[in-house]
């Protein structure tokens, strides 16, 4: 089974970076700036928007997926042979020596819960409205999900899901290193490179265990690159010819972080931002609105729409004012969604957790009454736990590049700009949903990072001795990484929980009883706890209304 895992795990690598070719070539008009990381992203996006679309007619299946994948492997043989896909040895051997992150036996706590059984009920059925209320997560919203669903493929079945969250890690490293690298070669190492250096071995030594990922933590490692690609902008690292290019790429992995995270949408403050910088700016905007780029992203924006729409009557859930249930009969109450919101306040400023609530969560929430208990609750295990793993690893970057330490700051105009604006990002993230998982991973990793990059100096360093000293910060984070999966695995081998890993290579899927009943003539499945792996439609209350209306169905509460 492992031949089979690791040869489904290859065949959607290869799939995911020739739709990213095809991205670049039909789309973007070939931009030549791409990495192998940037161009495995763009196709994690394409296919993505591919499957936003076919799940409006189409379940799914084996059969829709083997075409995707296929014509996906096709693409990137058309275009390994036309020299557009550059696969380095540096790529092949970095991601051998990750590749024990694919080994999962258990989970993220949302994966049985909502993450499989969303994918799963897409590879059964074409769209449906009013899933959310089926199921709470059912009301989440997430690219993601549809990204999974289009990996279901025979023999793996969904085993391949996990997998693709190794991916966003495997590309965001291919991109931090091959741009540091060339920078190397090219002589133009700074502190922009030296940021990225930075963020390459925190995210690695960090970021390690993939099952816990969820939706949230790849996300932030796409909110990383495109932090990382603004401040290159910002610094003006490439040339005037390459403003609209570069400001189209950015604005396209912007627009797939949000279908990943809805609360990403704030993050588009940093392509307005870029657009300001430039001297051609008029020009920029004109030649975006007339592009294939313009229409694609358009045509995503509309989907994302209909298929918000579809689960919750919601444009964007969980937004009260932008729910309209009195247009869309099986959209959510208001009163529900107002609850929901609040709860995700209350429950990201420690206020509930398992055992506990706040008597009277909505003072609670007000001004900074929160803020001693968030403290106590949240701030002194997790956030503190993420500072110290941060501050060690800047740390041990000090102590090798301390050479070139600088007493003084090295200020650049629009470089503060882009600082300013990440701390408006982290105090709003602060006082309205100050959980790690909602976009604090990335927002302390960069203020922390940039900070710390403003106090080095690299004016005529000498290349080859940086990439002595990068070189051996990678492979300190790479042993850590290893180090700590081989331990989790050894864990997960003797945990009795996960039914000692008896699926290896393969994550833990719990067998789950369910009874067959039927509602309006409509068959669903019943369960009592989560629905892990169960037939859709998965439900644990009944007390339902299903429609078919023009070979849809509709659910809806009594």
């Amino acid at each position: 089974m492992i031949i089979v895992f690791l040869f489904f795990t290859f065949l959607s690598l290869i799939s995911i970076i020739g739709y990213g070719a095809f991205f670049n070539k039909f789309i973007l008009k070939n931009n030549q700036n791409l990495n192998l990381g940037l161009i495995g992203f763009l196709g994690l996006f394409l296919i993505s928007s591919i499957s936003y679309l076919t799940h409006i007619f189409f379940p799914h299946n084996y059969f829709h997926n083997l075409i995707i994948t296929i014509l996906g492997f096709t693409f990137f043989i058309y275009f390994f042979k036309k020299k557009k896909i550059n696969v380095k040895k540096e790529n092949l051997f970095i991601f051998f020596l990750l590749i024990i992150g694919i080994f999962i036996g258990k989970s993220h706590d949302d994966f049985p819960y909502y993450h499989l059984p969303n994918a799963l009920h897409f590879t059964e059925n074409k769209l449906e409205f009013g899933l959310g209320n089926l199921n709470h997560g059912f009301k989440h919203h997430s690219s993601i999900f549809y990204l999974y669903s289009t990996f279901y493929l025979p023999l793996i079945k969904y085993y391949i899901f996990n997998v693709l969250n190794f991916f966003f890690l495997i590309f965001a490293v291919f991109y931090f290193y091959e741009n540091v690298d060339k920078d190397l070669k090219n002589n133009k190492f700074d502190n922009g490179s030296f940021i990225k250096v930075i963020f390459l071995i925190l995210l690695v030594s960090i970021f390690n265990r993939i099952g816990e990922y969820g939706t949230d933590k790849t996300g932030q490692l796409l909110a990383a690159v495109l932090i990382c690609m603004t401040i290159d902008v910002a610094l003006k690292k490439n040339s005037n010819l390459d403003e609209s290019k570069n400001i189209f790429l950015i604005l396209s992995l912007f627009i797939y972080l949000i279908t990943i995270k809805t609360y990403f949408i704030i993050y588009l403050i940093f392509p307005v931002i870029l657009v300001i910088f430039f001297k051609n700016k008029y020009l920029i905007i004109k030649e975006f609105i007339f592009s294939k780029l313009m229409f694609f992203l358009f045509s995503v924006g509309i989907l994302f729409i209909i298929l918000n729409i579809a689960a919750t009557g919601c444009i964007i859930y969980p937004v009260s004012k932008l729910c309209f249930p009195n247009y869309f009969y099986w959209g959510l109450k208001l009163e529900t969604v107002n609850y929901l919101s609040n709860w995700y306040e209350i429950w990201s400023k420690a206020g509930a957790g398992p055992g506990f609530r706040e008597s009277d969560p909505l003072i609670y929430i007000q001004g900074i009454n929160w803020t001693e208990n968030w403290i106590n609750r949240y701030f002194f295990t997790k956030v503190s736990d993420f500072i110290f793993s941060i501050l060690f690893g800047l740390l041990i970057t000090f102590l090798i590049f301390k050479k070139y330490f600088s007493n003084k700051l090295k200020l650049n105009k629009n470089l503060i700009i882009i600082f300013s604006v990440i701390i408006i990002l982290f105090l709003v993230w602060f006082f309205k949903f100050p959980s790690l998982r909602y976009g604090g991973y990335i927002l302390i990793l960069s203020i922390f990072i940039i900070t710390f990059s403003l106090l080095f100096n690299f004016i005529n360093c000498n290349s080859k001795e940086v990439k002595k000293k990068f070189m051996i910060l990678l492979s300190f984070s790479i042993l850590v990484f290893v180090s700590k999966n081989i331990i989790r695995l050894n864990k997960e081998f003797n945990y009795s929980a996960v039914d000692n890993f008896k699926s290896f290579p393969f994550f833990f899927v719990k067998k789950i009883k369910y009874k067959e009943q039927y509602i309006n003539g409509e068959k669903v499945f019943k369960v009592e706890g989560m629905c892990w792996a169960t037939p859709a439609p998965c439900l644990r209350n009944i007390n339902r209304k299903i429609k078919k209306k023009y070979n849809y169905r509709f659910y809806y509460n009594n």
